[in-house]
């Protein structure tokens, strides 16, 4: 019934790709700003199919955030922010996600034949 559905939604891969699960993390910061460790606990709140095999996309995103040019490291400034590590954020120019997808679309694309 419902309640089966419901759980195959909940773990069924989402439709998005890592770029767009880390734009998404890094929208919804009120700073335009968060921490790797901040990436990850969004990821896996927002979709229950992350919170298993959490290595192999955890290197993934890793992977996608250190060879993407639209996102840059932002160091924490002196004193004021406790906690180890970078922010991550968008390059001048990518702030938009009209930059980085279709019309605000975070979906796939279909690949073309």
């Amino acid at each position: 019934p419902a309640c089966s559905s419901d759980e195959e939604k909940k773990f069924t891969r989402p439709a998005y790709s890592y770029i767009a699960l880390i734009a998404m993390a890094i929208q919804q910061s009120p700073s335009n700003k968060v921490t790797l460790s901040g990436i990850y606990d969004f990821i896996m709140k927002k979709f229950p199919y992350y919170r298993s095999n959490q290595r192999a996309w955890q290197n993934s995103i890793r992977h996608n955030l250190s060879l993407n040019s639209c996102f840059v490291k932002v160091p924490r400034t002196e004193g004021n922010e406790k906690g180890k590590g970078n922010y991550w954020s968008f390059a001048a120019g990518c702030e938009s996600m009209l930059d980085l997808f279709e019309n605000g679309n975070y979906r796939r694309r279909r690949r073309r034949r």
